[in-house]
């Protein structure tokens, strides 16, 4: 299977998870918000964003380990490849026993910390040390998902990603029907956890990912020290990336209180989902970028990751503009009123989706080289400034400046440097990297925002669920058609017409004004 067929597949497997992934977070919401207090829901979102910081003794070794494992994959029965396989377990293992200990100690603290209330404090440490538990347990069979994304069979990794959530959301019916509360959700989450170990090891072994017998070579200090030196300029980005995509619960916490994280949880589920969805477009071609950077492929490497780059502005301005057409009405509708979300907020978090998606192009790309230089102090610099920034603004603005901090330090920090960095390695001018690349993506505005904002107007009067539907009905058809007509760059549109099935690529060739 040709590289782009490996990354086309990964990334149409990937939004397969992401749908069942998709539903089962909007499946669940409802289910837990029955069965538990807005306090206890409050609870589980802050908690789950502090386990999110303990992954940060991860220091980059995982995204290292991935990355290494495709220097080495073509020599598989080397040695050094298996040398890397062992050498990297262990170290994820000892991560893990690292990530529950911290938990086991300080979970009273960040209690603490948090200002949880004494009636909610013990709930909150049990969960606490039992999901730093299951987060441990996660650590050393990463190794599979590496082993997968450097044989660039991302597709395997989201079959066994797909069927997780479902197993989690059943797991998490049962688990609440016969009343364990909100630690439900922590059970439900180690049934999933096992299950997707146990499919991508299957698949690993099935395609022979692992070294023959005498092939694997032992665990190296050499081995060890390569991952690190890596690691630990990806750790500095992980820390940034973590402030700036994950602190915005604990801010709201502090500042506004549980019921408005809650809120905020809730309300931006939808919006987490999309930047997942633009994500799996840009991280599946990665491994077939760093094979290419491993063979010297330059030529091919500039003109896909240009392709990429257009590709993934334009979608991330129409999945911006739908997200802001659409998100408040979809946000009444599915909680039935309980949680009511400003249209405003909707407007902001499209703007930092389109800021967001365009920034990790570029950072992804830098950090695939191995030559991360100063860019690992550009995220580290970017989320101390995002914080500070946001604790002076939000007692005073609310959530839509905690939104516009983030818009604004995305652009001015990551999303600035990116560009010039990319431009550089690739030899591309600066200006038609920031410029004419988003040329595509501006069509795609000017084509779809006026007739959603229009949309928007004409069905205020509407109730909730007939005013989602059209809604949603106008970004599946206008919008998905000035996507895929105005947004695809032309060899895309080529590629993807000539892969399609018959019907399938009659259609698109008539989409795309080829027919």
């Amino acid at each position: 299977m040709s590289r782009l067929r490996h990354a086309i597949h990964g990334v149409a497997s990937g939004y397969v998870m992401l749908a069942a992934t998709a539903v089962f977070g909007l499946a669940s919401v409802p289910v837990a918000l029955h069965y538990l207090s807005k306090e206890q829901f409050g609870l589980w979102a802050l908690m789950m964003t502090l386990v999110g910081y303990l992954n940060l003794v991860d220091m980059g070794m995982s995204g290292s380990i991935a990355r290494l494992l495709i220097d080495f994959k073509d020599d598989r029965d080397g040695g050094h490849y298996g040398s890397l396989i062992k050498t990297g377990w262990l170290v994820l293992l000892t991560q893990g026993l690292i990530v529950f200990t911290i938990g086991l100690i300080f979970a009273n603290a960040f209690a603490q910390l948090m200002a949880i209330s004494a009636s909610l404090r013990p709930e909150f440490i049990h969960l606490m040390i039992l999901q730093c538990g299951i987060v441990a347990l996660g650590y050393p069979v990463r190794i599979f998902g590496h082993l997968l994304t450097a044989h660039q069979r991302m597709d395997l990794a989201n079959y066994a990603g797909t069927l997780a959530p479902l197993v989690n959301f059943a797991a998490l019916w049962i688990f609440f029907y016969f009343g364990f509360g909100v630690f439900s959700l922590v059970w439900a989450m180690l049934c999933s956890t096992l299950v997707n170990a146990v499919i991508q090891w299957i698949a690993c072994a099935r395609w022979r990912f692992f070294p023959r017998r005498g092939g694997w070579g032992t665990t190296s200090w050499t081995r060890f020290k390569e991952i690190f030196n890596y690691g630990r300029d990806l750790f500095l980005v992980s820390v940034g990336t973590q402030v700036i995509l994950s602190s915005q619960t604990m801010i709201i916490t502090r500042l506004l209180g549980l019921e408005n994280a809650t809120v905020w949880n809730v309300a931006t589920r939808t919006f987490n989902l999309l930047l997942q969805a633009i994500s799996r477009a840009v991280f599946s071609p990665l491994s077939a970028f760093s094979e290419m950077m491993v063979r010297g492929e330059r030529t091919r490497l500039r003109e896909r990751y240009r392709s990429l780059v257009v590709l993934v502005a334009s979608l991330s301005v129409f999945m911006g503009v739908s997200f802001a057409l659409c998100n408040s009405v979809f946000v009444t509708v599915w909680t039935s009123g309980r949680i009511l979300w400003p249209p405003l907020n909707d407007l902001l978090l499209g703007a930092w989706l389109v800021v967001l998606s365009v920034q990790t192009c570029h950072s992804s790309l830098i950090m695939t080289t191995k030559r991360i230089g100063f860019m690992r102090f550009v995220f580290f610099i970017e989320g101390a400034v995002y914080v500070v920034l946001a604790v002076l603004t939000v007692p005073v603005g609310g959530l839509p400046a905690l939104i516009a901090c983030s818009i604004f330090c995305g652009t001015t920090f990551t999303g600035a440097y990116g560009a010039w960095r990319a431009s550089r390695y690739l030899g591309f001018p600066l200006g038609e990297v920031v410029f004419r690349w988003m040329k595509h993506a501006g069509i795609v505005l000017l084509g779809f925002a006026p007739p959603a904002l229009l949309c928007w107007w004409a069905t205020g009067g509407l109730e909730p669920l007939p005013r989602l539907a059209i809604c949603v009905g106008l970004a599946a058809t206008l919008g998905l058609f000035v996507l895929l007509r105005f947004g695809v760059p032309a060899d895309l549109q080529a590629e993807f017409q000539k892969r399609a099935p018959a019907k399938v690529g009659s259609l698109l060739a008539r989409i795309f004004g080829r027919g």
